[in-house]
């Protein structure tokens, strides 16, 4: 019996998401404000996407909405042929935290835990056991092993996004979604950053979605795609 993890070379022609018509607004004041507009895209299995646009195009919308973060207004997004906002809310719980890694712009790391313990808490609200052996395992990868035990107050902005990059993989996703991983670092060091996230999703044959709105670091990807004003354009 083949694991869920085991991929026939056969399936990564096939698509693993696919979003249809994704309408989403927000009430601005009196006003309402459309955001995404009739978006649809498939992605392949273990392509690395780069979405890329201007502030305001809906980049970040679309990531979280695809992420089963943010609920369209209409519209449906497939992972792996579940459709993700017709599930129960704990069934879609569930799927996040065992198909899905999140990497935010802000880190968002727990200030009072060191890193082994910011990166195992997925592991830990899946139900799985302390899972420390594999965050270290992770956390060496992206290059902190002597940092192992330092807060995030003790890091650099570039080393709690690397725990944050553990911590998204620390359930073994297969797909992980970064929303301007590099946004708040120097240019050489977010460079350096995605060179790191770029050889694990490798590694380990995840499909990677990045936002991003630098045109160097979309390069990276297997495809770019381009948002202005709510829609994908040529």
């Amino acid at each position: 019996m083949e694991s869920r993890d085991t991929v026939i070379p056969d399936d990564l022609d096939k698509v693993f998401l696919k979003a249809s018509s994704l309408f989403r607004s927000y009430n601005i004041g009196a006003s309402r404000l459309s955001v995404l507009k009739g978006l649809s895209l498939d992605i392949k299995r273990q392509e690395k996407l780069f979405l890329r646009g201007a502030s305001g195009a809906g980049k970040s919308t679309l990531l979280y909405t695809l992420a089963g973060l943010e609920r369209p207004d209409s519209g449906s997004v497939e992972i792996d042929g579940k459709s993700l906002y017709a599930l129960s809310h704990t069934e879609q719980t569930k799927f996040r935290n065992t198909k899905i890694g999140y990497v935010f712009q802000n880190y968002f790391l727990l200030p009072d835990l060191n890193a082994v313990e910011n990166v195992v808490i997925p592991s830990l609200i899946s139900g799985s056991k302390d899972n420390k052996e594999r965050a270290i395992e992770i956390l060496t990868k992206v290059g902190l092993s002597n940092r192992l035990r330092h807060r995030p107050s003790e890091l650099s902005g570039g080393e709690q996004q690397r725990v944050a990059i553990a911590r998204a993989l620390i359930n073994d996703p297969e797909i992980v979604f970064a929303d301007e991983p590099t946004g708040n670092l120097d240019s050489s060091t977010g460079g350096e950053l995605m060179e790191t996230l770029m050889k694990l999703v490798d590694e380990n044959k995840k499909t990677l979605i990045v936002v991003t709105h630098d045109a160097k670091l979309a390069e990276l990807g297997d495809r770019e795609l381009l948002l202005a004003d709510g829609r994908i354009i040529d």
